[in-house]
């Protein structure tokens, strides 16, 4: 995410803003925060977290860290123009959501190297690709609880920035 920012300040111009554009497109749904809280954190959930980062890495293993790295990518360029004081402000969320991510990743690559080649995810046990794949998917489970965790709390955070901005 870092490399993203430092490269686009030599390949992208200036940031053009003003404060009127920042907060207008911050609060999508108005001064509603608990519609913000929900919708926040189910698109963290089920799109960012499941479908973009975790699926990919169920079907095969290393597409996990491919589009987390993707993602990373593309928030470096998301936070280029930000001046430093939104920065910070933003900074809590994007740790909390970076640190679900990495967990949702896991869980993907796990499951998805579960069911490949059962001999590399659990080395010293003889275990057939479905006994492998119900291990890893318990296993999932586990980390999956920590990545709801994460996002709850980081679409708490994120709702009060939006709301404070």
């Amino acid at each position: 995410m870092f490399i993203a920012v430092l490269l686009a300040q030599f390949v992208l111009p200036p940031p053009l803003y003003s404060h009127d554009v920042l907060s207008s497109s911050l609060a999508p749904f108005g001064d509603n925060w608990f519609i913000t809280f929900v919708g926040i954190f189910v698109l963290n959930l089920v799109l960012s977290a499941f479908i973009v980062v975790t699926l990919p890495g169920m079907l095969f293993f290393p597409l996990s860290a491919v589009f987390l790295a993707y993602r990373a990518v593309l928030w470096g360029l998301l936070l280029y123009p930000l001046p430093s004081w939104l920065f910070l402000a933003v900074l809590p969320t994007l740790i909390l959501e970076g640190g679900a991510y990495v967990f949702a990743a896991v869980a993907g690559t796990v499951v998805g190297l579960s069911w490949v080649k059962p001999s590399w995810m659990f080395r010293g046990e003889e275990l057939s690709r479905r006994e492998a794949l119900k291990t890893a998917l318990k296993e999932g489970k586990t980390l999956y609880k920590t990545v709801v965790l994460l996002l709850l709390v980081a679409a708490i955070v994120e709702t009060a920035t939006i709301m404070c901005i």
